[in-house]
């Protein structure tokens, strides 16, 4: 079952879209699973790398003991099996 998958290590979730709405669910996730963050904005991406929310609504300590890649590169997305797609609406 893919939930013990999850629980396990030996899936991964995807979140799309690492906005205000996007980073928080994938943050709380990463406590527990291992998460693939994606954004297509490189400069948020590194910001996050470096315990910095772009959107200034959680602090440095939420990034704390969180399994979580940041990438804006398409090609980690083929290492999840369950996505989360948390993007602004309407899309282009």
């Amino acid at each position: 079952m893919i939930y013990d998958d999850l629980l396990s290590g030996k899936k991964k979730l995807a979140v799309i879209g690492l906005g205000y709405v996007g980073l928080p669910i994938a943050l709380e996730f990463a406590r527990k699973i291992s998460v693939i963050g994606f954004d297509i904005k490189a400069d948020r991406i590194e910001m996050m790398k470096k315990g910095i929310d772009p959107s200034n609504e959680l602090s440095s300590a939420e990034f704390e003991g969180c399994d979580i890649l940041y990438t804006s590169d398409l090609e980690e997305l083929k290492n999840a099996s369950f996505y989360i797609v948390a993007v602004p609406t309407p899309i282009d």
